[in-house]
């Protein structure tokens, strides 16, 4: 996004999906109404409240969560937006976030004391989708002063929801990111057959 005219920077598919994000979780911060009424509860989902797999991406457990995952999707939205298209991007995203959520809901449908919040399998959906239509891909992270491979943060990405999901209780629905990332390589797949057996090709020579 870097270089781009202010105009284009404040219509951006990708920084609207964020905007609208960070305001309904700071609104979420400030009211436990707001956060009850769009957090995923499978027992609730069961009966009927459906709307809580898609909107339980818009609410975070605190700012870190927040700005974490929101950083990472600004890293690698725009690489997946110029590729698919808007439309397709936003089907991407907000196909994500239910898909997501699905493991987990089955699993914890008895449950009445579950809950969790969080865009992390939709932000794992555009993360490897931009991967796949860009294997190449390189970015700078705040504290290196050199760039990496974007592989690697993924699969750094990818281990810390491996550690954290074994070591904490704390409403972030870890497993998604495994999910949401599994969902976004399958229907980049569908939408760029041809673009992703090419990065497949060059990821495949890029660990030989």
């Amino acid at each position: 996004m870097r270089g781009q005219p202010l105009q284009t920077l404040l219509t951006s598919t990708s920084l609207l999906v964020i905007a609208s994000v960070v305001v309904v979780s700071v609104l979420a911060f400030a009211s436990d109404g707001v956060r009850s009424a769009l957090l995923l509860s499978p027992s609730r989902v069961r009966k009927g409240e459906v709307h809580r797999l898609l909107t339980a991406g818009w609410v975070h457990v605190d700012a870190s969560h927040l700005f974490f995952n929101m950083l990472t999707l600004w890293f690698f939205a725009d690489e997946v937006v110029k590729v698919i298209g808007d439309a397709r991007f936003l089907l991407l995203y907000a196909s994500a976030v239910v898909v997501a959520f699905i493991p987990t809901t089955l699993r914890h449908m008895d449950n009445r004391r579950y809950a969790s919040v969080g865009a992390s399998g939709a932000v794992a959906a555009v993360m490897f989708s931009a991967i796949l239509l860009h294997p190449e891909m390189k970015l700078y992270l705040m504290f290196l002063p050199f760039k990496i491979p974007a592989l690697f943060y993924a699969l750094g990405y990818l281990a810390y929801s491996i550690w954290h999901s074994y070591r904490a209780n704390d409403g972030v629905n870890h497993d998604a990111h495994f999910s949401g990332a599994l969902y976004g390589c399958l229907l980049t797949w569908v939408f760029e057959p041809a673009r992703v057996s090419r990065a497949l090709g060059s990821l495949s020579r890029f660990w030989s």
